[in-house]
Parts: C-alpha cells; structure tokens; sequence
C-alpha cells in the first residue's frame, strides 16, 4: 500500500536558489539515485512489519514496545521533514544528501547487530531522522536538474512510482528477508545505502553558492520531535504500567510542555518550519487531520501482521504477501486519483476512498475468527487497494490547493510531514489498546482492529464535511 512520505516536493522549494542549470554527467544516473533514495526511505517504514513477531521473540519486547520499532523511524521522519526542507534549500544539497545516507547507513548497521530493544529503535529513530533530510534533498536535486516542464513532470511521475513500489513491497521484502533472519531487513539497506552513496558521489553535480540566505530552525524540528515522542511514549507505557506510573505521567507532562513550546518557537523564529498563518488554511488543516488515515493503516498492518504470525502460524513471507495486492492495487491506479479529483472535487473522491476503507476494516472486525481469514484478506485489499488510490491524491491536493504560489512547497511539506507524526501517534494508540486487552484468543486483535476502524471513521467524517462544503460552494 502506498503511503508516499514525498509525494509531492516535501518542502524544499520548486524553484531553486542557483542560477542555471547545473551540469549533470547523465540525466538517467541521476534520476535513478535520487529513485533509489526514495524507495529506500519509503521501504523501511514498510518493511519492518513481518518482521516483529520475530523481533518480539528475540529481543523480548512487549507489543507496547514492539510499536517502536515502527513508530520511531515515522516519527524522526516526519520530525524533520520540514527541516530537511529548509537545509535543502541552504546548504550544498550534494553534501547533504551523501552525508545523511552515510549517516542512514551506520544507523542500519547498528540496528542489524542490536542485542536490545532500545538500541533497535535508537537506530530506527536515527534512520528516520535521516530519511526527513535526504528525501526533500533528493527532490531539490530532482527539480534543479530537471528544468523543462515536461521532462520535469516524466522525472516526478517517476519518482512517486518509486515510492508507491518502496511502500508496496517493502512488505514483501521484510518478509522474504525476515524468512531468513530479520537482521537483513536492517543491513541489505545499509549496502545499498553505500552503492547509492558511491552512485550520487559520481553523478550528482557539485554544490555552488546559493543565493538564498537564512536562519536554520533547529530548535523547532527538535522541540516538535521530542514532544511527539514523549507523547507516544507515554501513551505506549500507560498500556503496561497504567496511568498513574511516575514514567507515564513525566512523559505525558513533558509533551504537553514541548509541543506548546514549539508553537512558541515557530510564532518567534525569523524563519520558522512552519510558519502559524498557514493554519488559518482551513481545507488545509482539515487534509492534516485527515491524514491520520495513514496512521490507522500501518496501525492495520501491525495488528495483522502480529494475527498473521501468531494465531494463523504464518511466515513472515506469507505476512508480506498478504498486503501484496492492495499495494499494487495502489500504485497502479493512484495516478487516476488525480483525474477524478478534476472532475469531482477532492472531498467527495476522498470520502469516498475512507469509505471503501471503513468497511475493508469493518470486515475484518465483524468477521475475523469467523470466515475464512483469505476471503476477509482479499475483500480489504481490494477495497483498500482503490480506496487508498483515491484519498491520497485528493487530500494532497486539499492540502495544496488553498496555497497561495509562495505556500505551496510548505503546505506539502507539512501535509508529509504530518503524515508520519500522525503514524506514530496512531500506532502508538492502537498498540496501547491492543496491549491493555488481557486474555487469550481474539480479543486483543479485534481491540486491535476496532481502534483503526474508528480513527478511519472519524476521519471520514472530517472528509464528509469537507464535501459537504465543497458542494456548497459549487452551488
């Protein structure tokens, strides 16, 4: 399934600093390093899914904790995804690029030799940090060299193939390599990390002096990231200690005092991630919310994947398999997203689409122990196959469309971003729940499914009113 992080310039700007275009040894190399930049950053988010029951097993972490492994590498994503925007923008991108995959690359190896839980998701936490850098890297390189219109818009059409296939067989791919042992998951990236490295060392033009100046926001990436995962953390531990655990309570305080912080920051900083009059945006605020959708379906495939391997005795290849055909589903017909939006208006194909999804998780909650798991697992990914290729496109071009010129590379960068901070928060929820349900058998998996169903039904809510609107202002 695909959940593209940079489906659209995250927030690095469309039209670059430099003067000229820069002079590329060869067009095709540099397309195919800048691909395999996004399909590695979108492939690990996927990835890691078959692999936790096995992860549970060898590192003896709780489901609680088990949601890290995911969550800490959505949450340095998204945390610094507005930030690598900014850098994109300021600093030398060749440099940065190569320098944060490098990092990238440490912080698989690390996590591929972890004996412990909290060195697993400090990796991933780092490997998440380095994906929000080189992602809108990658696509400012894109841009820059990629002048003519045309030849601009084959490059994008490209790229965001690249990344529905990351999120569409980074599934599949754990679960081949997890069949083996899920270090690989950890340290195949790492090679091609290295290759890609070597690859943007000889085909990405060197830096030159930007034209553009400006203050660098730290402190707000760093606030916003820190504050998310106290609040994820504290979520996650009320499950196992309750909520009145000193570790809980200090977490929980601690996110209500950083997220405030970060507001504070951003109303005060010359330059600032996000700069507070875009929220008076109204349809883009409401595509934010909506976005929690992408939060409740990796939240969905951990559910499964953990019912997959436990209950059903499945491999982790199997596992990955089962949301195989939603995912080419996805990439597949997610470009006729876009023309349906052109011709019914975002809301309602968006609405439409949490539909489809509703009752593709509505099935599994109502009938799972009772038919045949295949028959619920083909009916969902056909459903949430077409239903995701329909509200992605059109909540992105939600979130953009009120932009003004200016607006645009921010209102798309906030729109990834908060995708991936809401992926860890929802994971977090749905973990939380699923852990707190006691007893054998079904149980902790339909509290489990419910959760999602809920978060995607009030979110298609959102949407309906957003429709609702959309209408009357057609009239």
């Amino acid at each position: 399934m695909t959940e593209a992080s940079s489906t659209s310039p995250p927030a690095a700007s469309a039209a670059p600093a430099d003067v000229g275009a820069p002079a590329v040894r060869s067009l095709p190399l540099l397309l195919l390093v800048v691909c395999a930049v996004q399909f590695l950053d979108a492939m690990d988010i996927a990835s890691m899914g078959p692999a936790l029951p096995l992860i549970e097993n060898d590192l003896n972490m709780s489901p609680a904790a088990l949601q890290w492994v995911v969550s800490a590498y959505a949450l340095g994503f998204g945390g610094f995804l507005l930030l690598g925007g900014r850098l994109a923008d300021l600093l030398d991108r060749k440099k940065l690029l190569i320098g944060w995959l490098l990092v990238f690359v440490v912080a698989s190896c690390l996590g591929g030799i972890a004996d412990d839980g909290l060195l697993l998701v400090a990796a991933r936490l780092v490997k998440g940090i380095s994906a929000g850098i080189t992602a809108p890297a990658a696509m400012a390189i894109l841009l820059d060299a990629f002048r003519d219109e045309r030849a601009r818009n084959r490059a994008l059409g490209t790229f965001l193939a690249v990344a529905s296939a990351g999120y569409s067989l980074g599934l599949l791919l754990g679960g081949v390599l997890a069949s083996a042992s899920w270090r690989l998951i950890l340290f195949l990236p790492a090679l091609a990390g290295v290759l890609v490295a070597l690859l943007a060392a000889y085909v990405v033009p060197a830096g030159r002096r930007r034209t553009e100046r400006g203050n660098v926001d730290v402190l707000g990436a760093v606030t916003v990231t820190a504050g998310a995962i106290a609040l994820v953390y504290g979520l996650s531990r009320a499950s196992s200690e309750g909520w009145g655990d000193g570790l809980t309570l200090a977490s929980l305080l601690a996110a209500a005092v950083l997220l405030p912080l970060f507001v504070l920051v951003e109303s005060r900083h010359s330059a600032p991630l996000v700069p507070l009059s875009i929220f008076r945006r109204g349809q883009l605020v409401r595509a934010n919310i909506c976005m929690l959708f992408f939060g409740a379906y990796v939240s969905f495939q951990f559910v499964l994947t953990l019912y997959y391997q436990q209950t059903l005795d499945w491999s982790p290849m199997q596992a990955g398999l089962a949301f195989l055909l939603g995912g080419v589903l996805t990439a597949g017909t997610a470009r006729y997203g876009a023309a349906l939006v052109t011709k019914y208006g975002a809301w309602p194909v968006a609405t439409v689409g949490l539909v489809m999804m509703v009752v593709g998780y509505l099935g599994w909650v109502l009938l799972i122990g009772h038919v045949d798991p295949l028959v619920t697992l083909l009916a969902q990914q056909l459903l949430g196959g077409f239903g995701f290729a329909a509200v992605y496109p059109a909540l992105n071009i939600a979130a953009v469309g009120s932009a003004s010129a200016d607006e645009q590379g921010l209102a798309s960068g906030l729109f990834n971003a908060g995708a991936q901070v809401g992926n860890g928060i929802v994971i977090a929820v749905t973990a939380t729940v699923f852990a707190s349900v006691s007893g054998a058998g079904l149980e902790p998996y339909r509290a489990g499914l419910w959760t999602v169903t809920a978060i995607t039904l009030a979110v298609t809510l959102v949407a309906l009113a957003g429709a609702a609107k959309y209408r009357r202002n057609a009239a």
